[in-house]
């Protein structure tokens, strides 16, 4: 884990620290796009793939009574945003694991031509070509980013 103030630091290893860096500014507006999100306290870099896809780790300061969790899983890239609460996932495998079951709930209620307004919002049109775009993500995502997390064994457990 690396803390989001420090990505730019070379002795941390990020082989695209500027992507990196973007997706972080993207991560950090998307939490605070959100009303239950007072302000962000601390962050960090938990995984990356380049442009292609961060997760990121946020202690936040939520609004009294929102029901907000302290802390919150983030994930960004080249795919719809999303946040994980840490009730769902104690790791970022298990953040992975959420992310993936709410992107293809969306995909199902679309190709079957049924409401999405009951899934996590995305925020796209809910058209088969967005569908089958989104379904080529997921499969990548399970493919190959799971499947590294498996194989590296390594996971922040949630606080």
């Amino acid at each position: 884990m690396v803390e989001i103030n420090k990505i730019n630091d070379q002795s941390k290893g990020i082989e695209a620290v500027e992507e990196v860096i973007a997706l972080s500014i993207e991560a950090q507006k998307y939490l605070n796009s959100f009303v239950w999100c007072n302000k962000i306290l601390n962050g960090w870099l938990v995984k990356d793939w380049g442009y292609m896809l961060c997760i990121f780790y946020f202690e936040i300061d939520s609004v009294p009574q929102s029901g907000a969790d302290k802390f919150v899983w983030i994930i960004v890239g080249d795919l719809p945003s999303a946040y994980i609460d840490i009730e769902s996932a104690h790791n970022e495998l298990e953040a992975f694991e959420v992310y993936v079951f709410l992107m293809e709930e969306w995909i199902t209620n679309v190709e079957q031509g049924k409401s999405v307004d009951d899934c996590f919002p995305i925020n796209v049109k809910p058209s088969k070509k967005h569908a089958n775009m989104l379904s080529n993500r997921v499969k990548i995502i399970k493919s190959d980013f799971i499947t590294e997390l498996l194989k590296s064994g390594n996971s922040l457990n949630a606080k």
